[in-house]
């Protein structure tokens, strides 16, 4: 597995704590299963998994063979920690049927990690925390998402070469992605903005008229100052002067 550059932290939409009160557990157990499941927090991270060989047809061999090559795809690897023999998680998601279950058996110390292949659509997962403990076994105790975002492939064009802060320009977006046309008409519209704020930069160079305006009071403050005190120093002089002639 070779892993990106980029690690994503997840954002995490938390519910409420689940607590029924119908529960099988009494109070004390509900509250201490509680505090348990409030230190489960999940994140995902960016990585290009190993997808087998392919053929690098752009890149022939001195014999004019094809070599292969290994191939990679982007995916994440989603992480879930502080798993405890008390509970166990199920995760599930919006794009299909599948489920994993995890026991803390089933992790490396108390985190599991999973990986998904599928970069190019939002995925939502639902992560439900149930209690292994006591009487209440089975039961959902709390409940949150995490959607991991879609791998931009614009952000490989020339278009997006000097246009990094363009948001269709980044590696990974969190909305769906748009059509070649309006990419191109929205990248367009963003360099005509980005060289006008540049050109208006450029002109707020030192204007002599403009510094005037804006700094009148002071420039008349303290060019009073300096006449009174060129003034006085005159005066000062002069009557030295008389007096060593005197």
């Amino acid at each position: 597995m070779k892993k990106s550059k980029l690690f994503l932290l997840a954002i995490v939409l938390l519910t409420p704590k689940l607590v029924f009160a119908e529960s099988a557990c009494n109070y004390e157990e509900q509250v201490e299963i509680n505090n348990i499941v409030a230190n489960v927090n999940a994140t995902y991270e960016a990585v290009e998994i190993y997808n087998g060989k392919t053929f690098d047809i752009d890149n022939r061999n001195e014999d004019g063979s094809i070599p292969e090559v290994d191939s990679y795809i982007k995916g994440f690897n989603i992480n879930i920690m502080n798993i405890t023999d008390d509970i166990y998680v199920v995760v599930s998601n919006n794009k299909n049927s599948d489920v994993k279950t995890f026991y803390y058996r089933d992790t490396n110390e108390g985190e599991a990690t999973f990986q998904v292949k599928d970069a190019l659509s939002l995925v939502t997962y639902t992560i439900e925390i149930h209690s292994n403990k006591y009487s209440c076994v089975g039961e959902l105790f709390r409940k949150f998402t995490i959607t991991t975002p879609i791998y931009n492939a614009y952000s490989e064009s020339v278009a997006c070469k000097d246009n990094s802060g363009f948001y269709y320009c980044q590696e990974y977006i969190s909305s769906e992605n748009i059509s070649v046309n309006e990419f191109t008409k929205q990248v367009q519209e963003y360099q005509i903005k980005k060289q006008e704020e540049q050109e208006k930069e450029n002109k707020k160079g030192f204007d002599l008229k403009e510094f005037f305006k804006n700094n009148k009071f002071t420039i008349i403050t303290i060019s009073g100052i300096v006449v009174i005190a060129g003034v006085a120093t005159t005066v000062i002089l002069l009557k030295k002067k008389r007096s060593r002639v005197l």
